[in-house]
């Protein structure tokens, strides 16, 4: 048995060594070990993010947790999206010199982003722009207030956080990791950092 055994083992090797001498090493050679006498091949693997299974109260506290997962899941992409925008436009605004330009250059970005995204932004719910308010904080370093104020207008900032709070949220939420456990956690097992 143990005979049987130690054949399968080298005929997984042989296939596993033959694997690696398939692929294109771009002149690399792969990093060995030595144990004894013996010389074994080794390659890095990916890290892999291992979650314990979560434990629940009550069934009501497991159900507020799977809507909130489903809230994220639907907003996220939205906040990475705002995050990767605002860098660009950060970054663009950085090569511009004159201010009526950055201005031409605001507008227009800011009309594009509009026929993008503004029809499937009106379908949210208010936990879901409540949400989306939080992960763009959680994105760019800003609350939403600030990022209107610094790229429309401070009473385009004030009248939008006003028309936030008649759905029951503050556009001027920053985020806290410590504050929003579940949403870090949600959003890191998304990224698959944590």
């Amino acid at each position: 048995m143990k005979r049987i055994a130690f054949l399968l083992f080298l005929a997984g090797m042989q296939q596993f060594l033959f694997a690696q001498s398939s692929l294109p090493n771009d002149g690399m050679l792969l990093p060995l070990i030595v144990v004894g006498n013996d010389t074994f091949p080794t390659c890095t693997l990916q890290e892999v993010v291992v979650v314990s299974r979560r434990e629940f109260k009550d069934q009501l506290e497991q159900y507020r947790y799977n809507q909130l997962r489903q809230n994220i899941i639907t907003v996220y992409p939205y906040a990475k999206e705002a995050g990767k925008i605002f860098s660009e436009i950060n970054e663009q605004l950085s090569t511009i010199d004159k201010k009526h330009q950055q201005k031409k250059y605001i507008k227009e970005r800011e009309a594009e982003l509009d026929m993008l995204y503004e029809n499937s932004l009106k379908n949210l719910t208010v936990t879901q722009g409540d949400l989306l308010v939080k992960l763009i904080a959680r994105e760019t370093g800003m609350s939403v207030y600030d990022l209107i104020s610094e790229f429309k207008n401070p009473f385009s900032a004030f009248y939008w956080n006003k028309i936030s709070a008649f759905y029951g949220y503050s556009l001027k939420q920053d985020y806290d990791p410590q504050q929003e456990r579940d949403i870090e956690m949600i959003v890191r097992s998304l990224d698959g950092t944590l």
